[in-house]
């Protein structure tokens, strides 16, 4: 079945309940990782993904909690015997600094480990990054103070999910997520914190800019863990502004896509 699941859905800070962001999608070919924090592998487990069945990691910036795990997974990948490929996409801002954080580790052109490749998926909005089988991967850059990031789309035959990544309200978003049927888009606060952190969305911001792209669907993802104990009113401020399904990620659920 060709789905996606979330291995994380926190802000920048996790909770006992819940890590920070990060999700699968998994098709027959093969499956790409959106972002990366801590143990990437045992996420995937618990997710029911097979770790040497990821063929991308996409990591949409450098802030740690969406970079971090990235030399755990090679290594972990080396050790469970990977022998195929793993090829990481990024923005070009930050090929060489993921490339030294490989090598920091002495996880980058090991002898004898499998081919490793760090690759810039071009700037602009709508930028075809790869297809792997049904699926089709596609970024746009997003609003993230003076962080180069982007959203990710990701379509297999007429069905679209979007992750907006990290970011303030934006246009780039919504022409992204248009004909899509799921916004995953960040709602790092409620409402009534607008303007804690400067460069982050609230939970009804998130249903505006859901509401613009006119999707079906929309996933409040990448909560900060001061707000875990309030996440049904979280999602009905999303409500107050898109008549669409509203609900709040779960880890290690699969989503048919």
């Amino acid at each position: 079945m060709t789905h996606f699941a979330f291995l994380g859905t926190s802000g920048a800070v996790p909770s006992p309940a819940r890590d920070t962001t990060s999700l699968v999608f998994v098709g027959p070919e093969g499956a790409v990782l959106v972002d990366c924090g801590g143990s990437p592998v045992q996420k995937l487990r618990l997710a029911r993904v097979n770790p040497l069945d990821v063929a991308y990691v996409v990591v949409t910036h450098l802030h740690p909690d969406h970079a971090y795990g990235l030399p755990a997974l090679v290594q972990n990948l080396i050790l469970l015997g990977r022998r195929t490929p793993l090829v990481v996409r990024c923005r070009p801002e930050h090929v060489e600094p993921l490339m030294s954080l490989l090598k920091l580790f002495g996880v980058w052109e090991r002898p004898g480990m499998f081919s490793l490749w760090v690759q810039a998926i071009g700037p602009g909005e709508g930028a075809h990054a790869f297809e792997l089988g049904p699926l089709v991967v596609r970024t746009s850059p997003v609003e993230h103070g003076s962080m180069p990031n982007f959203a990710v789309r990701a379509d297999a035959g007429a069905r679209g999910v979007v992750y907006s990544s990290d970011t303030e309200p934006c246009d780039a978003v919504v022409a992204l997520a248009r004909g899509a049927d799921t916004l995953i888009h960040e709602a790092t606060f409620p409402d009534r914190d607008r303007g804690r952190f400067g460069v982050h969305s609230t939970a009804g911001e998130a249903g505006a800019v859901a509401a613009r792209a006119g999707v079906r669907r929309l996933i409040l993802a990448h909560i900060e863990a001061d707000y875990h104990d309030e996440l049904p009113a979280m999602a009905d401020e999303a409500r107050r502004r898109f008549g669409g399904v509203v609900e709040i990620a779960q880890e290690f659920v699969p989503y048919p896509l």
